[in-house]
């Protein structure tokens, strides 16, 4: 879907490149860190409980749309990929069904946010999105800034820095205090500028020793913050982008095999088992750090038709347990299709799961290598996290991804089709 603004007579198409190329560079790691789960537990002593600082967020995002607006020249065109759209259709629908709860206020403030962050993708379609190199070049330096504010953290405040784990495992685990996030976010980070990095270097897209670093960086922070998700999500994007991109059938058993070799490594040597267990015994690796418990109970609730479709209303990414007498537990669902589900219906979950299709295809049909890659990586990371992690129902970091996967392989076809290829002079015979 392409839309056009009434063209304005004077007015040119050169505010996009060169001279505002910063401003919207600035402006996307604006937007990366607004969508970052602020928590003031990262500041907190372990056991605490903390909030999202959702408030800060939404005046973070506001003032995005504001700069972006006014930096807009009257007469642009923008494009929402199809993945886009149905966010934008399933925004809508929690907001209509938001009305049918007993308290609208909580859900309506997160889909205003949600609806902010959609419009800011159509405004950024002609300076950073119709290029789909420059907004893959903006994600992976907004991932580096945030991975730089974590090793500041450490330098600031180390004794912070460092989470004690609790009950569900022995050690600590590497938090961001800088900028408050909690080790699986800060595992996040580090995997998407690993696999960004690797994949652009590979690309001759950056040269080594900045790809070095990146690299290192990202390796360091998914170790440190001892994020089994990231580690195993960022494996299996990179898998799915060397796949998906080699010719032949040699190069893509090569790189299926390369990390069954490195997964092998995990159970045989004894250091990466200690990373990987986390000191937590077989109950609790088998329950998946207790999120089993919180899945089979939404799973076996009983609720009404209503609520199986609208939900319990946007926010709502916690269950209350009650086991025995008197002991009652809340537990967050960390899973997205679940959470999704929970949140806001069986509907919702059709709507984003039909996105979440529409996104495979946009980035299989991409036709520039680097570019498909870049969207396999962060369509393949958000495919193993999102079944333990939530997030594909809010503007989260993990929706982020999936939006720029989509929109960056739609925008390669588009441009594949507005510049086809010479065609090669075929060769007359004479008789």
């Amino acid at each position: 879907m392409t839309l056009t603004a009434p063209p304005v007579p004077g007015t040119t198409e050169d505010a996009e490149t060169g001279k505002a190329t910063w401003l919207w560079l600035a402006m996307w790691c604006l937007l990366v860190l607004g969508v970052q789960p602020w928590s003031s537990r990262a500041a907190a002593p372990q056991g605490s409980t903390g909030s999202t600082n959702s408030l800060m967020k939404g005046v973070l995002l506001g003032a995005i749309f504001l700069i972006c607006l006014a930096a807009t020249k009257p007469g642009f065109r923008t494009r929402a990929s199809p993945t886009t759209t149905l966010y934008v259709a399933y925004a809508l629908f929690a907001t209509a069904t938001a009305f049918l709860l007993a308290d609208p206020g909580g859900p309506l403030l997160r889909l205003a946010r949600f609806m902010i962050g959609l419009i800011l993708l159509f405004m950024l379609w002609r300076p950073l999105i119709r290029v789909p190199e420059r907004l893959i070049r903006a994600h992976l330096f907004a991932h580096l800034l945030l991975a730089l504010t974590v090793v500041l953290s450490v330098v600031w405040r180390p004794s912070v820095a460092w989470r004690p784990l609790s009950s569900f495992g022995t050690g600590y685990r590497l938090q961001g205090v800088l900028i408050p996030m909690l080790p699986p976010r800060v595992g996040e980070v580090g995997a998407i500028l690993l696999g960004l990095a690797i994949i652009a270097f590979f690309a001759r897209k950056i040269s080594f020793i900045p790809a070095g670093v990146m690299i290192t960086i990202g390796v360091v922070l998914v170790a440190a913050s001892r994020t089994r998700t990231a580690a195993a999500a960022v494996a299996v994007g990179l898998v799915l982008a060397l796949f998906l991109t080699r010719k032949s059938w040699f190069s893509r058993i090569a790189s299926i095999s390369v990390p069954a070799l490195l997964g092998l490594a995990f159970l045989v040597v004894p250091s990466l088992q200690t990373w990987l267990l986390r000191g937590q015994g077989t109950k609790q690796i088998s329950s998946l750090s207790g999120r089993t418990t919180s899945w089979q109970y939404v799973l076996d609730e009983d609720v009404s038709l209503q609520t199986a479709i609208i939900g319990h209303g946007l926010g709502n990414k916690r269950v209350l347990l009650r086991r025995g007498e008197g002991d009652i537990d809340v537990m967050a669902i960390d899973n997205s299709w679940l959470s999704l589900y929970w949140e806001t219906g069986l509907l919702a979950v059709a709507i984003v799961g039909v996105a979440f299709i529409l996104a495979w295809a946009s980035v299989l049909r991409a036709p520039t290598p680097y570019v498909k890659a870049s969207g396999a990586l962060l369509l393949g990371y958000v495919t193993v996290a999102s079944l333990n992690e939530s997030g594909l129902s809010d503007l989260s970091s993990m929706t982020l991804h999936l939006l720029v996967a989509a929109a960056v392989c739609d925008a390669d076809r588009l441009r594949a089709l507005a510049n086809p290829p010479p065609l090669k002079p075929v060769k007359q015979r004479y008789i």
